[in-house]
């Protein structure tokens, strides 16, 4: 089964109708884990979670990563390719400009 937005969201609108206060407050701890994830870091999930929640929360940072807003200037939310770690990219750092232009003698 693909991972749309509209099947995530499947499954995770009966586990908050089940129970709100504990969806949320797992929802909560998730995406403070994510917002707080600095530039160029990244985190194992199963690090953070026990094993029978791997999924609620990979589908939970799938959808942050899907709402989050694109910003060129910070890094932006990836899941790796084996769904065990989430990073952080680095945003985009101008450089400065390195040549000075030459001064026209009058």
């Amino acid at each position: 089964m693909d991972d749309t937005y509209s099947n995530i969201m499947a499954r995770l609108i009966p586990l908050y109708e089940m129970a709100p206060e504990r969806f949320m407050a797992f929802y909560d701890a998730v995406y403070l884990i994510c917002v707080d994830l600095p530039e160029g870091c990244r985190f194992r999930i199963s690090d953070r979670c026990r094993e029978k929640d791997l999924e609620l929360f990979r589908d939970i940072v799938k959808t942050l990563i899907s709402e989050q807003p694109y910003d060129k200037h910070t890094g932006q939310l990836e899941l790796s390719d084996d769904m065990e770690y989430v990073q952080r990219t680095t945003g985009f750092k101008p450089s400065g400009n390195r040549f000075t232009p030459k001064q026209k003698k009058e």
